[in-house]
């Protein structure tokens, strides 16, 4: 059984420790809206990802049925999160924009309920010791990812959040930068390029046309940070091509 101190728990981890939940395969979402005055719908939407209807101290969630099963489930999550901290207010449709890591640093609503739905599916109090000493890299949160049955990116974006070393997440799309997310051990020095380097392999992806990825590889830091220092340092770094033609990379810092 693991042991956790339940007042430094998450509103969304209580939910899951008051079923008992120890284990990441027993978080079924289904039967935790069920608990929650939620039933869960899954069929065909257009012009949103999913959406709630809420009376009273019931409601009803529509996720569309067209979007992978880890966007169905974060999706699930996240109206979960809408029906907790916004009962009352009515219903939401929320759309694929809506429920994307761009919109997490918000403070809006729609940015409270990705983080609800991020603690629903992949509890702090589980996923930090499964992490625990793994290395920032696509094949090892894509391991974590089937673990929890979460995405690729939400995993990613968890694991470099909670990591002990300098960690970032970056997203590019072929215009630009994206969106990134850093850990909190990251040097105040070091700037994110805005478009990738052409020495880097994260760069052919995003320029070739099929899905792939790249290796676990150690590079210089200059190809990723415009600062002054990042020749002192080099990063660990991997990534991949995901929908819409954009590419993640997971990268950590090596002096």
């Amino acid at each position: 059984m693991t042991i956790v101190d339940a007042s430094k728990l998450s509103p969304a981890e209580r939910i899951l420790w008051s079923y008992g939940i120890d284990n990441p395969a027993d978080i079924d979402l289904q039967v935790i809206a069920f608990g929650l005055g939620a039933t869960v719908h899954h069929k065909p939407l257009d012009g949103c990802e999913a959406r709630l209807v809420g009376i009273g101290e019931k409601a009803i969630i529509t996720v569309n049925s067209r979007s992978i099963p880890t966007r169905q489930r974060f999706s699930v999550a996240h109206e979960l999160g809408h029906w907790q901290l916004d009962k009352g207010r009515g219903g939401f449709l929320c759309a694929k924009d809506d429920i994307s890591p761009q919109n997490d640093a918000a403070k809006d609503g729609e940015a409270l309920a990705n983080n609800f739905a991020s603690q629903l599916i992949l509890p702090d109090y589980l996923f930090v010791p499964i992490a625990a000493g793994k290395q920032i890299s696509i094949d090892a949160a894509e391991k974590i990812a089937s673990v929890f049955k979460a995405s690729l990116t939400a995993t990613s974006i968890k694991m470099v959040r909670k990591a002990t070393i300098p960690a970032w997440i970056v997203c590019h799309r072929q215009r630009g930068l994206a969106w990134f997310f850093k850990s909190t051990s990251v040097p105040d020095d070091l700037y994110l390029n805005k478009d990738l380097h052409h020495d880097t392999e994260a760069f052919g992806l995003l320029w070739g046309a099929e899905d792939a990825r790249t290796r676990y590889k150690l590079e210089e830091a200059s190809r990723w940070f415009n600062s002054r220092d990042a020749s002192r340092y080099q990063v660990r770094s991997q990534s991949m091509k995901i929908q819409d033609g954009m590419v993640i990379s997971l990268l950590s810092l090596s002096k």
